[in-house]
C-alpha cells in the first residue's frame, strides 16, 4: 500500500512542470487580443478623424465658392476678367484659396481648402476643391426705386411741409425741401436734389435720440434762412447716422395714359367678358376726356365685371357692399383697370379690398371724408401687400408743366389708405388722414396731422402691371442650374 501511494505522489509531482507552459500560453494569447484590440480602436480613431477633418475640408470648399460668388456679385464690373482675383482666406479649421475665370460671359468660381491631416506627423494636409458656374447678363428691367418713396417732382420750386406732419416712408424730393411748425421727419432716408430750409425750431428731420438712418442732398442745409452745416445739431434740426452728398438719381416714372386707354385689361376698348349687377362704365364716347365725370366704383349695390380668357379671370373688378352704412364692403380687383372720369368716394365710406390691380382714372382721384380703404378691414400692420395691393393712377388731362396745373388727388380728412398713389400733376391731403404706402406727385400740400407710413415690410412685392415706370438696365450674375461641383 506505502508503494502504491508513493508512485502516485510521484507521478502528480512529474505534471506539475505543465503549468508554465498553460500559462504561458494565456498570456500570448491574452496579450494577441489586448494587441488587436488597441489596432482596431486605433485605427477607428484615426478614420473618424480624417472624416471630420474631410468633412472640415469640404465646408471650407465650399465656403470659398460662396466668397467668390459674393466678390463677383459685388464687384463693379462683373464682365471684367480681373473681378474675382485669387485669394486666400484664413477661418476656424484651415484655410481657403478662391477664385474665378472667366470664359465669355461664363464664371467658373472655385473654393480650395486645405486642413491638417489628424493622421499624424508627416501626414499630407487634407485638401478639397468646390465649383460652380455663374453667367453674367444685362437686363432690361422696370425701375421700382421711385415707388420706395413719399416722390415729390418739383425742380423749380419748394416741398412745404407744415403744421404736424409726420413722415415715416422715405422721402424724395426733386427740388428744395421746406420744414414748417412741427413738422418731424423719422423715416428711414432722406433725398434730397436740393436744399433743405428748416424755418421752424419744432421742425426736424430725425431727433438727437433719434436720428434717421440716412440724409444726402445734393445742395444745403437752412435755418431760419441762414446757412448752416448739414451735422447732427440742433442748429440745422438735422439728425442722421449717415450724411451724404450723392442721393440716387431718379425721375418721376412716365405715365402713358393713352396707351392704357386702349389696352388696359378692362377698360373703354375691353369690356367685361362676363358681369353681374350694374358694374360702372369705362367709358361714354369713345375718346379719351374724362367724358364718365365722377365714378364711384363702390355704389350701394353690388355688381361684379369679369375678363375671361380661356377658362381664367384674368382681370376684375366686383364690389360687395356692407350690410349696413357702418360695415365694411369688398372690392375684388384685378389687372389693369381704366375709367374716362373721376374716382370718387362718398363720406363713411369702408372699403376692403382684395386683389392687385391698377386702376387709372383721366381725371382725379378724390376720396372723401373718414374713408377708409385698405387691403385689410382693420387698416393696420396686417396688411400684406405682396397679396393685396391697389394702385391709383390720375392722369388729370392736364400738361405736367401747365403752371395752372390743378391737383390730381384730392384725399379729403379723416382717411385711411393702403397702396399707392401717382398723380400727374399736384396732391393734396387733408387732416388726420393715414397713407401707407408710396405718393408720386409733381408737388404735394400736407396739412394738419398727416401721417406717411411704410408699407408693412417695405416691400410690396412685384411692380404691379400698368403702374407707371421707366426702364433701367442692370447686371445680374446668376448661378447655372446643375453646374456646382465638389
Amino acid at each position: 500500500m506505502p508503494n502504491v501511494l508513493t508512485a502516485t505522489l510521484r507521478r502528480l509531482q512529474d505534471e506539475r512542470g505543465l503549468a508554465l507552459p498553460l500559462a504561458l500560453s494565456v498570456t500570448v494569447i491574452v496579450a494577441s487580443l489586448a494587441a488587436g484590440i488597441f489596432t482596431y480602436v486605433t485605427t477607428n480613431q484615426g478614420a473618424a478623424y480624417r472624416a471630420r477633418a474631410d468633412q472640415s475640408a469640404y465646408g471650407l470648399a465650399e465656403a470659398g465658392v460662396s466668397y467668390a460668388l459674393s466678390t463677383l456679385k459685388n464687384a463693379p464690373n462683373p464682365y471684367s476678367s480681373t473681378s474675382v482675383p485669387q485669394t486666400t482666406v484664413t477661418l476656424p479649421g484651415g484655410t481657403v484659396v478662391y477664385q474665378g475665370t472667366l470664359n465669355g460671359t461664363t464664371w467658373t468660381l472655385t473654393g480650395t481648402s486645405t486642413v491638417r491631416n489628424p493622421s499624424g506627423p508627416g501626414a499630407v494636409d487634407v485638401s478639397r476643391t468646390a465649383s460652380i458656374q455663374a453667367e453674367v447678363r444685362t437686363v432690361t428691367v422696370g425701375d421700382t426705386r421711385p415707388y420706395d418713396y413719399l416722390f415729390i417732382d418739383q425742380p423749380s420750386g419748394c416741398f412745404a411741409l407744415n403744421n404736424t406732419v409726420t413722415i415715416e416712408i422715405p422721402l424724395y424730393v426733386r427740388g428744395n425741401l421746406c420744414l414748417n411748425n412741427n413738422v418731424q421727419i423719422q423715416a428711414p432716408a432722406v433725398h434730397v436734389l436740393g436744399s433743405v430750409y428748416v424755418n421752424n425750431p419744432q421742425a426736424s428731420i430725425g431727433t438727437s435720440a433719434s436720428p434717421i438712418p440716412d440724409f444726402s442732398i445734393t445742395g444745403s442745409c437752412y435755418y431760419n434762412n441762414a446757412l448752416t452745416a448739414c451735422t447732427n445739431s440742433s442748429v440745422s434740426r438735422v439728425w442722421a447716422g449717415y450724411y451724404g452728398s450723392s442721393p440716387p438719381v431718379l425721375t418721376k416714372p412716365t405715365i402713358d395714359l393713352a396707351y392704357w386707354y386702349a389696352n388696359a385689361d378692362l377698360g373703354p376698348a375691353s369690356p367685361c367678358t362676363t358681369s353681374t349687377g350694374s358694374p360702372p362704365a369705362f367709358d361714354n364716347d369713345s375718346v379719351r376726356n374724362v367724358s364718365r365725370g365722377d365714378v364711384d366704383i363702390t355704389p350701394s349695390s353690388a355688381y361684379s365685371c369679369k375678363k375671361i380668357v380661356n377658362g381664367q379671370t384674368v382681370a376684375e373688378i366686383s364690389w360687395t357692399p356692407g350690410a349696413n352704412p357702418s360695415s365694411t364692403g369688398l372690392l375684388k380687383v384685378k389687372g389693369t383697370i381704366y375709367f374716362d372720369g373721376n374716382l370718387t368716394w362718398t363720406n363713411l365710406s369702408l372699403i376692403d379690398y382684395d386683389g392687385r390691380a391698377t386702376i387709372y382714372a383721366s381725371g382725379k382721384l378724390v376720396i372723401k371724408n373718414q374713408a377708409d380703404l385698405c387691403g385689410v378691414a382693420a387698416c393696420d400692420n396686417t396688411w400684406d401687400p405682396k397679396t393685396d395691393f391697389l394702385a391709383f393712377v390720375a392722369g388729370s388731362m392736364v400738361s405736367e408743366t401747365a403752371p395752372t396745373a390743378p391737383i390730381s388727388g384730392d384725399i379729403g380728412n379723416k382717411v385711411n389708405f393702403q397702396g399707392a398713389i401717382y398723380c400727374v400733376n399736384d396732391y393734396d391731403q387733408d387732416n388726420n388722414t393715414t397713407v401707407w404706402g408710396p405718393v408720386i406727385a409733381r408737388n404735394a400740400t400736407i396739412t394738419n396731422s398727416g401721417l406717411f407710413k411704410q408699407i408693412p415690410g417695405g416691400d410690396f412685392g412685384d411692380l404691379l402691371p400698368g403702374l407707371p415706370q421707366d426702364t433701367t438696365t442692370e447686371t445680374r450674375v446668376e448661378t447655372i442650374p446643375g453646374s456646382y461641383a465638389g
